[in-house]
């Protein structure tokens, strides 16, 4: 049905609304919607044939006090709702209406398809305890908290594996009439995100370390230590240690932690890449390079730390460069001849064996001086199994609120398995194990048999997958793991392989495997 819109101009006079809509009985116009203002008049009504809208509109201008008639695209109501919807569409978190009965009246696209994963009609008229059954009886001690106060009250739930942040405020109107309420879900992992940009990506510190045995307090009480310095630290440990957590652990501790905490993984990084995200570029300095130039790393994290993740994997010349900065503490950017000082502390990272890459000469002695004043060395999850027990309980109740399950019992032969694995990628591989553990499981009690380690994982997966395509997949990724277990950095491996070392980077990212030496 095809519907026209007009805007009746008028004086203020009595009985103004009546004249009109006595035209509309008169012709047996029906009205769909009606708004009367002072001065302005909008109705909204099916379109009639030309000739009988002339006829109309002529006597609709004889009423005395009409001065102008005029057919619009829409009315103001609906340009408003049309600009509310458009807004509530867009905001990146979930909008739910209620009226007083709890019952949805509106919902908003993000919340359909990110978080319900539904249509509006299915959404419609469901009390929020429905779309969100878990948390009924909390969410339902809050609607009534809301209903005798203004203020807002919140909740964090899970829907569909992933944690929002649940916030519900009255609709209040005049005379303090109860209208309905407002219920807001926002991703907490994005609001946290959100809050680590904020303060440079560095909410962590030494308290998030797990862990209570002899060789990872000592550990940590070195890394307290060196935090009190500005001096550089070289952190060794294997993959999976948790580098990156004692290097933003040391910088939060510091002087530095108002500052930026940015990480480089100077592996991830093709060679030609990485000077130029390192010390910036002006403008025009090579094909390619953006017409405002880019500002460096160094320059970005003034006042604060760089981390320098796998500095093992650093080219020569870039080892050159980076001494260079050290020493002076100026940079110059690739086509400048200006030099800029910058104030940063440097902590780098290894895997590798940096004492034998020394003597081989694949690492510059000066260079290794200069970034190793303190050295912190993280001990592998091997070295220290009397913490399994304890990381266990640690990421099975963080994955158990993450999936919404309730585990109860982590019995002592799974306890067995996961002690006597010797676990090449340490905590993360650990914590890897257990979130895929917690997530699939449909019991409270952990047994020896719900825990696939990832070694028995792929085998299985590749035995039971139902695609040619899946089955590649996992077989180049096996070849891939190979290849960097039996090489001492990407680049042999890349070389072993027969493919270029930003290929084989690319693979890796796509595959999500992690470089750790070979032990």
């Amino acid at each position: 049905m095809k519907i026209s819109r007009i805007e009746i101009k008028t004086i203020d006079r009595p009985n103004m609304t009546f004249d009109i809509t006595s035209i509309f009985v008169k012709y047996k116009i029906n009205i769909i919607w009606m708004e009367v203002y002072t001065f302005i008049v909008y109705i909204k009504f099916p379109e009639i044939q030309p000739n009988l809208w002339r006829k109309m509109k002529d006597e609709l201008l004889e009423i005395d006090g009409i001065k102008s008639i005029e057919k619009i695209d829409l009315i103001s109501f609906e340009e408003k709702e049309m600009q509310i919807k458009t807004i509530m569409d867009t905001v990146p978190q979930g909008v739910i209406v209620l009226d007083k009965a709890e019952r949805t009246e509106y919902i908003n696209k993000y919340a359909l398809e990110n978080i319900f994963f539904m249509d509006s009609q299915d959404a419609i008229n469901k009390k929020v305890s429905e779309l969100i059954p878990n948390y009924s009886g909390k969410v339902g001690n809050i609607l009534h908290k809301v209903r005798n106060s203004n203020k807002i009250l919140d909740l964090e739930v899970s829907i569909n594996s992933k944690s929002y942040l649940l916030s519900i405020n009255s609709i209040i109107k005049d005379e303090d009439i109860l209208c309905g309420f407002v219920v807001t879900l926002q991703d907490t992992k994005r609001m946290r995100e959100i809050i680590n940009q904020r303060r440079y990506d560095n909410a962590i510190s030494f308290r998030d370390i797990v862990g209570e045995s002899p060789e990872i307090r000592d550990t940590i009480n070195h890394g307290k230590i060196f935090a009190q310095s500005d001096s550089p630290v070289l952190i060794i440990g294997e993959s999976g240690t948790g580098k990156e957590l004692f290097a933003r652990s040391i910088h939060n501790l510091s002087s530095r932690s108002s500052k930026p905490f940015i990480a480089i993984n100077c592996a991830a990084i093709p060679d030609q890449l990485l000077e130029s995200e390192l010390f910036g570029y002006e403008s025009g300095a090579f094909t390619g390079s953006k017409n405002n130039g880019k500002t460096g790393i160094f320059e970005v994290a003034s006042g604060g730390t760089i981390f320098l993740d796998e500095i093992g994997e650093m080219p020569p010349h870039l080892q050159a460069k980076l001494l260079r900065v050290l020493q002076e503490r100026k940079i110059r950017k690739l086509g400048s001849n200006k030099e800029t000082d910058i104030d940063v502390r440097i902590i780098s990272a290894t895997n590798r064996d940096i004492h034998k890459m020394v003597e081989s000469n694949q690492f510059r002695l000066d260079l290794f001086y200069r970034i190793n004043i303190f050295t912190l060395v993280i001990p592998s999850l091997r070295e220290r199994k009397s913490d399994i027990k304890v990381l266990v309980k640690h990421y099975v109740d963080e994955y158990s609120k993450k999936y919404c399950k309730s585990i109860e019992e982590v019995t002592p032969g799974a306890l067995k398995k996961l002690l006597d694995y010797k676990w090449y990628g340490n905590v993360r591989e650990l914590q890897n194990v257990l979130e895929r553990t917690v997530a699939l499981i449909n019991s409270s009690k952990i047994t020896e048999k719900d825990i696939m380690i990832n070694d028995e994982f792929s085998k299985d997966y590749i035995k039971h997958s139902a695609s040619l395509k899946d089955t590649l997949a996992e077989v180049e990724k096996e070849i891939i793991i190979d290849a960097l277990r039996k090489n001492d950095s990407i680049r042999k491996a890349a070389k072993d392989l027969g493919v270029t070392h930003t290929l084989l980077v690319n693979r890796m990212k796509k595959y999500d495997i992690r470089y750790q030496k070979s032990i």
